[in-house]
C-alpha cells in the first residue's frame, strides 16, 4: 500500500465505519474509527525540539547501497540517527515536525533503531509501494509518511524488542484480541503483529488526548491495553538481542 492509498483508506474508515456494532451499543466497530479524530492532535502538547549534534556525513543507504547522508540528533533525552537518501532531495529539517509529534513514551524507538550500524530514521524515495518498514533493526519511511505511520511502526519496533526476551509476546497478544472481542482496524485484522501496531497508534492518540480518553480505550480493550502498556514500559529497558526479530512492514 503506497502512502496515498493508505491515507485514502484511513479516511474511508474514519468516515464510513459505524460507531457501534448492531445490537452492541457499547461496543465500537473499530477502535481506529472510534478514536480516529484524536490522531490529528498527536504531539500538540510536546515542547521538545529535534537538535542536530553532528553531521551530515556521507553514507551508503542500508537498503540498496545508494548514496545518502547521516546525522546524529537528539530529541529530549534520546539520541539517535537520521539518514536521508540523496535521491529524496529532502532537507533534514523536514523530518523534525513528524518526530517532534512522538509522545515521549514512544521516543525510545529512535535509539533502538540507531544502535550500532543501524540507520536510525531512514528516508527513502521509494519503499516498493509501502509508506514505511519498521522493525527493531530499522525504521525506513518515505518522505510523505507522517507521525501516524511512525507510531504504527513503533508497535513493531517495541514488540520485537520485548519478544526477543519474551518469545510468547505475540501469542499473548492473540489471546488479548480474542478476550477483548473488538477489532482495532481492518488492516490489523489480518495478523496479530499488525493488530498490535495499529493499537500502538490508537494508544498514542489517546495518550496525548488525556486521561479520560486513555481510560475509555482501556475499558474498550482492557487486555490489549494492559499488554501494550507493559511493552511500552519494558522495551526501552532491554539490551539489543542476539538474533533479529521478524520485520514489520506497513502495507505488506
Amino acid at each position: 500500500m503506497n502512502a496515498l492509498s493508505f491515507l485514502l483508506v484511513t479516511a474511508v474508515l474514519l468516515s464510513a465505519c459505524p460507531a457501534v456494532v448492531a445490537g452492541k451499543a457499547d461496543h465500537p466497530a473499530k477502535l481506529m474509527a472510534h478514536f480516529g479524530a484524536l490522531q490529528g492532535g498527536v504531539g500538540k502538547k510536546n515542547i521538545d525540539k529535534v537538535k542536530i549534534i553532528s553531521g551530515p556525513a556521507p553514507v551508503e543507504m542500508l537498503n540498496d547501497k545508494s548514496p545518502g547522508q547521516v546525522w546524529q540528533a537528539s530529541l529530549g533525552t534520546v539520541k539517535f540517527k537520521i539518514t536521508i537518501q540523496d535521491a529524496t532531495r529532502v532537507r533534514i529539517e523536514e523530518c523534525f515536525e513528524r518526530l517532534q509529534k512522538l509522545p515521549p513514551a514512544y521516543r525510545a524507538i529512535l535509539p533502538i533503531v540507531s544502535e550500532g550500524d543501524k540507520a536510525g530514521l531512514a528516508l527513502y524515495a521509494k519503499l516498493g509501494g509501502a509508506a514505511a518498514h519498521g522493525s527493531q533493526d530499522y525504521l525506513n519511511v518515505v518522505p510523505t509518511a507522517g507521525a501516524q505511520v511512525i507510531l504504527h511502526e513503533a508497535g513493531h519496533i517495541l514488540e520485537q524488542r520485548v519478544t526477543s526476551v519474551r518469545p510468547d509476546t505475540l501469542e499473548r497478544w492473540k489471546k488479548a484480541i480474542a478476550d477483548d472481542k473488538v477489532s482495532v482496524s481492518a488492516y490489523g485484522d489480518q495478523v496479530a503483529h499488525e493488530d498490535l501496531a495499529e493499537f500502538s497508534l490508537v494508544y498514542a492518540a489517546c495518550l496525548d488526548a488525556g486521561a479520560a480518553r486513555l481510560a475509555e480505550l482501556q475499558k474498550m480493550s482492557p487486555k490489549r491495553f494492559a499488554l501494550w502498556a507493559d511493552i511500552l514500559k519494558t522495551a526501552p529497558t532491554l539490551p539489543p538481542p542476539q538474533k533479529k526479530g521478524h520485520a514489520g512492514k506497513r502495507g505488506k
